[in-house]
């Protein structure tokens, strides 16, 4: 990737970093001449539908968020298979690698760095949008020290029903998920509170409050065991502070703080009055009773009354221990089913085997929301009461069901409502009409392109022709013109199907420019019909281009006789590197193809007039 351009204007310097599903890249804004981070999506997901949607997706979140805490997103694009976003480049380092070298930080700088991802929190969230993946690895420190959230990567707006957890690695990673995510529930606003609260435990301590051999153990501690208190573990830590990250962690999310803002505003009156109890905890979270001890004249005085009514409170007591016990046997048989949802058999098992269920895989289906191997679908469902020990059914997900769209053109419409039902998609209703220059009936336009992967049971929306209507346009003369001017003057007569062939002094008779114009097919002055036909243009260039690149392409033929044609766009439209006829079979087409001008190319083989393949090659 080092020095490759994409779409000719982000020129990649360097390599500085790896995730799960992309890679980043330092890179120079050739246009807007600032360095840049290129986020790319790895090449064995470039055509993967759910990690094209997560990129996306991330795009969506970024672009919303206007924030100086929040790493900016400037552009968004693909070449060829390569998808990438471009960002905001953080000269410096993570606060994981901070942490890592430092230790536990001291109080004054934990709070500064974790109110300026407050800060940043809070846009997001007024913007309606989660982050899920609050973590040390995703808060940026520039070498001036300032804070930048980055990674929206898994993020998803408020409302939407999400997924994070999987039993066997999280999303977001799971030493600083929060219960409901855990449990694969739907989540808000306050489970980032939760997992910045965890974070800010680890940066005052220098480690998180919970580990264990694998993330199933560390997530069933976020949704079981008590939160550590941070004054209880280290003694130093202000009681004030360790109030504040109590109430950020507690595991009823409805006690957490209501928005980033408020847990910012404990965390400055933590640091203003360090010895003060303000933060309301809940009672599990306190290791302090309000219970006093009434003065003995005091009791001497209500003794009698005290009796009898110990007495009567006794007699109760007896009968209500009896029924509770009777009670608790029953209840101690049952228990709530949790969710498996996004769990692999294996992790559900040890999972279900902790909560005394039983796991079994009853079914397998197609899902959109869960990948291969992950559980989609349970019975019964999870919060439910079932008796302990009681098998829990699970459907496995297969993954994405995706289907080819088929090529609807000319169809009429139950030939296309046909074709689409026999590959699992289904035809819109809303059937917009046009006229055209088709027969009458028959599909004009469909709102996905022939052979575009989408997921089974989606709609495709049809344009059919109403009115037959032949709309012609007189050639223009473009011989002896320059290419650009030429190009232009096709443009303005609404030409836009064109085709620029390179002529040398062998093909042509008399003296011309580079660049020039010196064949026109059709010949100026004759009506075409519209747009309907490809105008070839034969430019006049003395000498071969400077820049070449390698061509060695493999090409399956299914006619009898095939005509091959291999173009690369540029600046003033597809020029043709390569033509050829060959008979059908598999044909191994190798050449040099030169150009004028250095760079990535995107590059069209066309068989029979049919797009067969496109891609980039770079030309050096």
């Amino acid at each position: 990737m080092t020095d490759r351009i994409l779409n000719g204007r982000y020129r990649i310097l360097n390599k500085v970093g790896s995730g799960g599903m992309a890679e980043v890249y330092k890179a120079l804004d050739l246009e807007e001449n600032r360095t840049v981070a290129i986020k790319v999506l790895k090449q064995e997901y470039s055509d993967d539908p759910q990690y094209l949607r997560r990129l996306t997706r991330e795009a969506q979140a970024m672009v919303s968020i206007k924030n100086e805490h929040v790493v900016t997103l400037y552009d968004m694009g693909n070449e060829g298979d390569l998808h990438y976003l471009v960002l905001e480049y953080v000269d410096g380092e993570t606060l994981r690698d901070r942490m890592d070298r430092e230790g536990a930080l001291d109080p004054k700088d934990a709070v500064s760095i974790i109110n300026d991802v407050l800060d940043g929190l809070s846009q997001a969230h007024k913007m309606g949008l989660v982050h899920r993946d609050v973590k040390p690895q995703n808060i940026m420190i520039t070498r001036e020290g300032e804070i930048k959230l980055a990674d929206f990567g898994i993020a998803k707006f408020a409302g939407n029903a999400t997924k994070t957890y999987d039993g066997k690695e999280a999303l977001g990673s799971v030493y600083y998920i929060s219960p409901e995510q855990a449990k694969g529930e739907e989540v808000d606003s306050q489970a980032d509170i939760y997992s910045t609260g965890v974070m800010l435990f680890e940066m005052l301590t220098g480690k998180p409050p919970f580990s264990g051999e694998n993330a199933v153990q560390i997530a069933l501690k976020h949704i079981n065991d008590d939160m550590p208190l941070l004054h209880e573990v280290n003694s130093r830590i202000p009681v004030a502070l360790s109030d504040v990250v109590a109430k950020a962690t507690v595991k009823d999310r409805g006690l957490r703080y209501s928005s980033a803002d408020e847990m910012k505003e404990d965390l400055l009156h933590a640091l203003r009055n360090p010895l003060s109890r303000f933060a309301k905890l809940p009672k599990s979270a306190l290791h302090t009773s309000d219970a006093e001890v009434r003065s003995g004249s005091s009791l001497k005085e209500h003794l009698p009354i005290i009796a009898i009514v110990g007495c009567v409170v006794g007699v109760i007591a007896v009968f209500l221990v009896m029924f509770l016990i009777s009670m608790s046997k029953i209840d101690d048989e049952y228990a709530k089913v949790p969710s498996f949802l996004g769990f692999t058999e294996q992790a559900a098992s040890e999972y279900a085997k902790n909560r005394g269920f039983e796991i079994e895989v009853t079914a397998h289906a197609s899902s959109d929301e869960y990948p291969v191997g992950e559980i989609c679908d349970q019975s019964p469902a999870a919060q439910t009461k079932a008796k302990l020990g009681a098998v829990i059914s699970v459907t496995l997900s297969t993954g994405m069901e995706t289907v080819a769209v088929p090529d609807l053109y000319g169809m009429t419409v139950e030939e296309a409502k046909k074709a689409l039902e026999d590959v699992g998609l289904v035809l819109d209703k809303n059937i917009e009409y046009q006229t055209g220059t088709q027969e009458v009936g028959t599909v004009i336009g469909q709102s996905v392109n022939p052979d575009e992967t989408i997921m089974a049971g989606d709609t495709v929306a049809i344009t059919v022709c109403k009115e037959a209507v032949i709309e012609t346009v007189k050639m223009p003369k473009l011989i002896n013109r320059n290419v650009s001017d030429a190009v232009k003057l096709l443009e303005k007569a609404g030409i836009t199907n064109y085709r620029i062939y390179i002529k040398n002094q062998n093909d042509t008779e008399g003296d011309y420019e580079d660049f020039t114009i010196v064949t026109q097919d059709p010949a100026d002055g004759m009506d075409i019909i519209y747009n309907t036909i490809m105008v070839e243009l034969g430019m006049f260039v003395a000498e071969e281009g400077g820049y070449k690149a390698e061509f060695s392409e493999n090409v399956t033929l299914s006619s009898e006789s095939n005509d091959v044609i291999i173009t690369a766009l540029t600046e003033y439209g597809e020029v043709v590197l390569y033509r050829n006829t060959y008979p059908n079979g598999t044909v191994s087409i190798p050449f040099t193809g030169r150009l004028w001008e250095r760079g990535s190319y995107t590059c069209t083989i066309y068989v029979n007039g049919t797009v067969y393949t496109t891609f980039t090659r770079n030309f050096e």
